[in-house]
């Protein structure tokens, strides 16, 4: 049996019979989870260009409403893919306006004795309206994980921006009931048809702003304004 003196360099020969132990699985560091941050964007042409760039995904999603979710399936509150849940609401939302805003221009057309081209701009200023906030809302929800944006400045990559917008929209739909009544004594008594047509627009509404709200439920633990923050001023980041 030889030997060797520690520090000597020297290795030890296996002796016969003698195993050598067998090492155990390396440790691995848990994987760390994304940390959310949000993002000021002013003046971004950037994020306005990420945007556009998706017009002909979300288009492709208006032509097949139902492609990630049955008509059936939609009316459920329970749900397991929630982003298709509010992809399909948000397109059923632009077509629940275009049929609703052709119809009450019809109605306006031939019952109103005020200017025609009144209610064709009023419907087509809706439909134009639904849209954006239709591909906006999807963009959001699906691409930024929350976004926000008034005139100049967006707000991205914060969760808690999914919570307010979708209380906005649930509010929204409230406003929208609330509106629609008013026009209940136009049109001689025909004004009933106007309140149906405008307060059920508040459907596709409500649904969206309870799937916004569930999407952020599940996000809700994440750090909702992140640990870092960044401002991008124009396509430069600051």
């Amino acid at each position: 049996q030889a030997h060797s003196s520690l520090g000597s360099g020297q290795v030890h020969p296996r002796i016969k019979g003698q195993t050598r132990p067998r090492r155990g699985p390396a440790l691995r560091a848990p994987a760390q989870r994304p940390v959310a941050a949000m993002v000021f964007h002013i003046l971004d042409c950037a994020l306005l260009q990420e945007w556009v760039n998706t017009c002909n995904e979300y288009i492709q999603y208006v032509l097949k409403p139902f492609s990630r979710m049955s008509f059936k399936q939609m009316w459920s509150c329970n749900q397991s893919d929630l982003e298709g849940w509010f992809q399909t609401w948000s397109v059923v939302q632009f077509w629940w306006s275009v049929i609703i805003n052709i119809a009450a221009c019809i109605l306006f057309i031939v019952l109103s004795d005020k200017e025609k081209g009144a209610g064709i701009s009023n419907a087509v200023g809706g439909i134009i309206t639904a849209y954006l906030w239709a591909h906006l809302g999807w963009f959001a929800v699906v691409k930024k994980g929350g976004c926000c944006c008034c005139i100049i400045v967006c707000m991205s990559q914060a969760p808690i921006l999914l919570l307010i917008f979708g209380l906005w929209l649930i509010l929204w739909g409230i406003a929208v009931i609330l509106n629609a009544i008013k026009y209940i004594d136009y049109f001689d008594g025909l004004g009933f048809i106007y309140v149906i047509l405008y307060a059920s627009y508040a459907i596709p509404l409500l649904y969206m702003g309870v799937a916004m709200l569930k999407i952020w439920s599940n996000k809700k633990n994440e750090p909702q304004f992140g640990n870092t923050s960044a401002t991008v001023v124009g396509n430069a980041n600051v």
